[in-house]
């Protein structure tokens, strides 16, 4: 059993390591992926563990692999992201969108057990729709979102689900909330990037005033996600094909700030305004709890906790 995994970046890198632990074959597939930063993850000397170079609009490239490891299972976390996504909408495009068909086709072409995509809960978020109330469930209808990322993202979920019911493929989504944790971000995650960014300077610079200026949103770390995505990647029988994966928490700068400075003695970091965006209503991850076993473990003040301890131990990374 062989899964691919496209994106070397802080989803696709942890989710290999987790597989590996329980003896599944990865197959890390990339543009420009940072052995690095892969190995500090990871670990070195991995059995079962192959990292390839390799574009996912290159879908030649990804046939020809597929053949020669023997992939049997997807999962799909390769992107552009943040500024790029929206300073070049159509490369945003053929990447998001057009590198996903290419990896729907695979799935189809191949027969394989699963495709896992991972979207994004910015699908929900559309500025000139009336405000909700509570947490947001799977079934809300697709609106037009925000940004050219969350417009992509919603196109190749419709596309993907157009397969399972047209051509059988056996797909399914998850929906993260924003993620967190130790990561390179050379996908153009610029919040991730500045949170990294923030918390090395409040740990090389103890006592340096800083400030946290984050908007208000719902944040998962980045070992919770994974779980569930692994769950994703073998459930035998969803009761659905898309499931929310959030942390039922929104944080803001003030509660970022204080957690930040209790888990690196010295620190100060203080709050700025914070924006208020769409994205400071939850999701609702009931779904995923009951069919994917998925827990939150990492709750904010565990989550930066450990961050801060893996950032001590093995940097950062660009």
């Amino acid at each position: 059993m062989t899964v691919l995994i496209t994106g070397a970046g802080l989803i696709g890198t942890h989710t290999a390591r987790i597989l590996l632990d329980q003896g599944v074959g990865v197959l890390l597939y990339d543009p420009n992926p940072s052995m690095r930063y892969i190995e500090s993850v990871v670990g070195p000397d991995r059995k079962l563990f192959k990292v390839e170079r390799g574009d996912v609009r290159d879908f030649p490239r990804l046939m020809d692999l597929a053949l020669r490891v023997g992939v049997t299972r997807i999962l799909h976390t390769a992107g552009l992201v943040g500024p790029g996504a929206e300073e070049s909408p159509s490369q945003s495009f053929q990447v998001n969108v057009a590198g996903t068909l290419n990896l729907v086709e695979l799935a189809r072409i191949r027969s394989l057990a699963r495709i896992a995509l991972v979207s994004s809960s910015f699908v929900y978020f559309d500025p000139e729709a009336p405000p909700g109330e509570g947490p947001i469930h799977e079934d809300v209808p697709y609106r037009v979102p925000d940004s050219y990322y969350a417009t992509y993202k919603a196109t190749a979920e419709m596309m993907t689900l157009a397969y399972h019911r047209l051509s059988g493929v056996n797909a399914i989504i998850c929906r993260p909330c924003g993620v967190y944790g130790r990561g390179g971000f050379v996908g153009g995650a610029r919040i991730g990037h500045t949170l990294q960014d923030l918390l090395l300077r409040a740990i090389h610079e103890p006592g340096a005033p800083l400030t946290v200026d984050l908007p208000i949103a719902e944040r998962v770390y980045v070992k919770d996600a994974v779980f569930a995505l692994r769950e994703a990647i073998f459930v035998e029988k969803p009761t659905q094909r898309v499931y929310n994966v959030g942390s039922g928490e929104v944080v803001t700068p003030q509660k970022l700030a204080a957690t930040i400075n209790a888990a690196i003695p010295g620190a100060r970091v203080t709050a700025g305004a914070g924006e208020l965006s769409p994205a400071a209503r939850t999701i609702d991850s009931s779904a995923a709890e009951r069919d994917l076993g998925y827990q939150v473990r990492y709750p904010l003040e565990r989550g930066i906790a450990d961050y801060v301890e893996e950032l001590r131990s093995h940097g950062g990374f660009e």
